[in-house]
């Protein structure tokens, strides 16, 4: 991206989160919402397709759990949205300090244990998360270390995997009902 438009994209993005920081000072109840449901079908085996507004996003396991592998795993889409969340969050941040980004990479690693999938015995779900952040930026180690630390304490993502949060289950049993849109 050549320096212009990179200017061009930071100038956007503060202005942005100052006209959105304006209306939720001045309308406190703006900011909270409950979000628009994702509904996720299963379509061929394991194999899952899942509707988030306008988006489908599809997801599979791997061979060695039944799956064909097709698509990204919803562990993988998990390691996905964090490292996207946090990548997104340095630039908003980094646009809010004038400060310019050249490059940022999030590697997100994950530790779990298949046993998990088969008994009780050990925890379903990752284990461990680990994420490395790259960025490249002429901007001084102390500022671009401001960025991150923000970037990091105001991430969605990194938020919901690291605090507990109160969910709910409801079941239904017997046909499926049409979906509008589907």
């Amino acid at each position: 991206m050549i320096a212009s438009e990179a200017a061009r994209h930071t100038r956007r993005i503060a202005a942005a989160l100052e006209r959105l920081r304006a209306a939720v000072a001045s309308r406190p109840g703006l900011g909270r919402a409950t979000t628009t449901t994702s509904v996720s079908e299963l379509t061929d085996g394991v194999c899952c397709v899942s509707r988030e507004k306008a988006w489908l996003i599809e997801s599979d396991l791997a061979p060695a759990l039944g799956g064909d592998g097709a698509a990204p795993s919803p562990a993988a889409l998990v390691r996905a949205a964090l490292g996207a969340c946090l990548a997104m969050g340095y630039q908003l941040r980094a646009a809010e300090a004038g400060v310019a980004l050249a490059a940022v990479r999030v590697t997100v690693e994950s530790e779990s244990d298949v046993r998990g999938l088969l008994g009780p015995d050990e925890p379903p779900g990752f284990t461990a998360l680990r994420y490395h952040v790259e960025v490249d930026s002429p901007a001084t180690a102390a500022a671009l270390a401001d960025v991150v630390d923000l970037g990091d304490r105001l991430s969605p993502v990194l938020d919901m995997l690291t605090r507990a949060h109160t969910i709910e289950r409801s079941v239904s049993f017997g046909p499926l009902a049409v979906r509008e849109g589907a």
